[in-house]
């Protein structure tokens, strides 16, 4: 298996959520970089905050089980901080790949915004 496949496994089930909502906004920017449809722009600000949201909720999901685990381990101080930093990066695999999606739709936007800029009304001559 592929190391994104490893990565994708690790964050366990709300990745699917991360990568559902990462393909719609990366599609929907790239759109507005190909088509320049400023209405498209409101669907995406608001898209890629629910794309950042759920790879934090991801994180936070993930750390609770961490956390929990951890604490039933007494005895060995060891094994629980091994299991404590191990379960962090699995946890963080989320956030990493919401901010990998965020960063593609941004850098579409930004083509978009430069090859199909919006006009300032306060120029046009009267």
């Amino acid at each position: 298996m592929s190391r994104l496949g490893h990565s994708f496994m690790d964050g366990g089930w709300v990745m699917f959520v991360v990568f559902a909502i990462g393909l719609v906004t990366v599609g929907t920017a790239i759109r507005f970089a190909l088509r320049g449809e400023h209405q498209l722009l409101g669907f995406v600000r608001y898209s890629l905050r629910a794309l950042l949201l759920s790879g934090l909720f991801g994180f936070a999901t993930g750390m609770i089980k961490v956390l929990h685990y951890g604490s039933t381990l007494t005895e060995d101080y060891g094994q629980m901080a091994r299991i404590v930093i191990q379960g962090t990066s699995e946890a963080a695999n989320n956030p990493a790949a919401a901010l990998m999606f965020s960063v593609l739709a941004c850098i579409a936007l930004a083509v978009g915004q430069r090859r199909f800029p919006q006009p300032n009304p306060s120029a046009v001559p009267r």
